[in-house]
């Protein structure tokens, strides 16, 4: 989900991303136990239990939908990694996603992971080719499903920094910065908050800064995707910072 990347700074991409699997140890939500019972499934036979819960009862039902959907976005995001979104392929792919998301929210009117998956399917959507006003369309669908999730729970960290992801690619940059801050109040240890702040300094060239909030992100999350990248750019930036300068012809 690369946004934004800078020039020289190659891993610089904004943290968004689907809700799936589960954390470390063992399983706490509904949702986590549920996924830990699917897990013993593979392939055709998981496809098929899927199928079968998302038409039985609630809320079996929102959780299968769900997790249907993340196995049509996986694909798509693969799909895409040799095209871009501009792959038909990968667009279809969302197109499936966005029916199993939508059918989980409508199960469940109060399950954020979908709403912000489907925030993140129309963020992507908005990388594709298409004029101003299908952007803005596409644009204003990411920040409307977004902001749903965030009436459910205003404390959920990934519609929260996804939403200020979304406006820092708008350049509005104060209410990025808010939408961090805000998650920040919420978990001062948010990595991805962290992250994201990072990356607003690194573009307005503050280094210093950016440094300090990639290696908060680090710490915070020590064995993740995100602590891994944060420590890569941590790296990146000190050797330009270091790099002697070119003398003058």
């Amino acid at each position: 989900m690369g946004r934004n990347i800078l020039p020289v700074i190659l891993v610089l991409a904004m943290a968004m991303g689907m809700m799936s699997g589960c954390k470390d140890g063992e399983p706490q939500s509904d949702l986590e136990v549920f996924i830990a019972r699917t897990d013993q499934f593979e392939g055709q036979a998981l496809v098929d239990t899927l199928r079968s819960l998302a038409a039985g009862e609630a809320p079996f039902n929102a959780y299968a939908n769900f997790l249907l959907g993340n196995r049509f976005y996986d694909a798509a995001s693969d799909s895409a990694s040799y095209g871009g979104w501009i792959n038909e392929g990968a667009q279809a792919l969302l197109d499936s996603a966005e029916v199993y998301f939508n059918a989980a929210v409508a199960q469940d009117s109060t399950f954020i992971e979908p709403m912000v998956n489907l925030g993140s399917i129309w963020d992507d959507r908005s990388e594709t080719m298409g004029n101003r006003e299908q952007y803005d369309e596409r644009i204003a669908q990411a920040n409307k499903f977004y902001t749903m999730a965030l009436q459910v729970d205003p404390a959920d960290e990934k519609a929260r920094c996804n939403l200020g992801s979304l406006y820092l690619r708008q350049r509005r940059t104060t209410e990025a910065l808010a939408e961090f801050e805000t998650a920040l109040e919420y978990n001062p240890e948010s990595a991805l908050a962290h992250y994201n702040i990072a990356i607003m300094f690194a573009e307005a060239k503050i280094y210093r800064e950016a440094l300090r909030e990639w290696e908060l992100a680090s710490q915070y999350d020590p064995d993740g995707d995100i602590g891994g990248r944060s420590r890569e750019n941590v790296k990146i930036v000190k050797d330009l910072m270091n790099a002697p300068v070119p003398p003058l012809d």
